[in-house]
């Protein structure tokens, strides 16, 4: 099932806030993995790399939900 926009205060939000809502605390959890097991010291771009990391979350919240 698809969800469909849902309402906050009056104001319509569409699905993608909320699973980008969920995303951020598991991204926080991640991110904070992978600084202190060192993976951020060997990538190339790490800000690059974590953005790609939150994109990776939020498709796969999407398609799991």
């Amino acid at each position: 099932p698809v969800l469909s926009e849902f309402s906050i205060a009056g104001i319509y939000v569409p699905p993608f806030f909320l699973y980008a809502c969920i995303a951020l605390p598991l991204y926080w959890l991640l991110r904070a993995a992978m600084a202190r097991g060192g993976l951020l010291r060997h990538v190339w771009h790490p800000a690059l790399f974590e953005f790609a990391v939150s994109l990776a979350l939020v498709s796969l919240l999407i398609l799991v939900v």
